[in-house]
């Protein structure tokens, strides 16, 4: 399925909801804002030439709630900011074997969050935030209650813990870099 202008989709949403569990919604190179896209299948999410999917400093910007999701090749940016639902580029609800790697997170309040997932693998990222204060900035790569992840090879920067694990077990952290 090919998202973009002049292609079968223009908006992801609509490739979303005609997915089915085995598709790869590509996206093509633009700037999405369509809210929070809800990922609820077993799908690829991949982006060509580093399409922006903006949050518009309102949304939870990406949700999976399916297993065996991919995701790769996006700028993602600007989810909401909230302190009790703890908002995220890309955060994955009761998952396990979700992808997400080689995607630029660009100033979300968290990241990518995981909750309650297990044997997912978070790669090669480059993940920036920039608030100032407490309440406008979250955590680089957040991890609760979840089990076999593997952290490896991502670049945070700015966030307010780095990589932060919470209730986890049997998981890998390697080579990555946190700074400020």
């Amino acid at each position: 399925m090919e998202v973009g202008s002049g292609k079968a989709y223009t908006r992801i949403g609509e490739a979303l909801k005609a997915a089915r569990d085995g598709d790869t919604v590509r996206v093509h190179s633009g700037i999405y804002k369509e809210g929070n896209l809800i990922v609820n299948k077993r799908i690829s999410l991949l982006g060509e030439g580093m399409p922006v999917i903006d949050g518009d400093r309102r949304f939870e910007v990406i949700s999976v709630k399916a297993d065996s999701v991919r995701i790769s090749g996006l700028k993602v940016q600007h989810s909401g900011y909230a302190t009790l639902d703890d908002p995220g580029g890309i955060k994955v609800y009761e998952s396990s074997h979700v992808e997400i790697y080689d995607n630029w997170i660009y100033d979300n309040f968290f990241g990518i969050y995981l909750q309650y997932c297990s044997q997912c693998v978070v790669k090669n990222n480059r993940i920036e935030a920039f608030g100032k204060e407490e309440q406008e900035i979250g955590n680089g790569i957040h991890c609760w209650k979840s089990d076999s992840l593997q952290i490896i090879g991502n670049s945070v920067n700015g966030c307010r813990d780095g990589i932060y694990f919470e209730f986890v077990t049997h998981s890998i952290i390697w080579r990555n870099v946190v700074k400020h």
